[in-house]
């Protein structure tokens, strides 16, 4: 894995410009945070759990997902270097998840516990409008997820993570990226390879 200070300029830079962190500020915050790695294939966190920490991917890849009454795992999003993943409602209010958030890659998260986050929310009233406001994107972009769920079709539904995450397909098996649009491997491979004969014939038209 690449050396961790390198890797953990993204959360600093993140900090200072979306929290207005000071040198200072950010020192203290990074001094709550405890690192943990998450091999490949194991889980962060299990259903029935509660989830003791919000987490920041430092290194690697992970995906969130549940299993449904046909015993059907249903992902509901993944996680680069970069993001956040957890439970909120779990992290919150100490209550059992309903996830999973299994690593697919070998990643290493920066966890800030319970106590901590809100100790940190308390002394450093801009961490809690930075985590208000990250809370709200996700709110929004699930919203907008859930729109193009229920009236898109599957291939809007690809074109729309395509468009805005297109970092997914290079880092994740498609299985699971069907699993996540909702729609079977089979007609993801058909669309995908529709979509390539497409832009083919529009080159060599040009």
């Amino acid at each position: 894995m690449q050396h961790s200070l390198e890797i953990e300029s993204g959360l600093n830079k993140d900090l200072k410009k979306n929290a207005g962190f000071t040198n200072e500020e950010l020192e203290y915050f990074l001094s709550f945070l405890k690192r943990r790695i998450v091999k490949k294939k194991d889980f962060y966190l299990s259903e029935g759990e509660i989830c003791p920490a919000t987490a920041y991917v430092n290194q690697g890849c992970l995906r969130r997902y549940i299993i449904d009454e046909h015993f059907k795992e249903i992902i509901i999003n993944f996680a680069l270097e970069g993001w956040w993943i957890g439970d909120l409602e779990s992290f919150l209010f100490n209550k059992p998840t309903i996830y999973y958030i299994q690593a697919l890659e070998d990643s290493e998260l920066l966890l800030l516990s319970h106590e901590n986050f809100f100790r940190i929310c308390s002394e450093l009233p801009k961490y809690k409008a930075f985590h208000e406001k990250k809370v709200q994107r996700n709110h929004y972009s699930a919203l907008k997820r859930l729109s193009v769920a229920k009236s898109g079709t599957q291939e809007e539904k690809y074109l729309l993570l395509m468009k805005e995450q297109p970092q997914l397909f290079r880092r994740i098996p498609l299985h699971y990226i069907a699993s996540y649009l909702g729609i079977e491997p089979e007609s993801l491979s058909r669309i995908r390879k529709r979509l390539s004969g497409n832009q083919k014939n529009l080159n060599q038209s040009q």
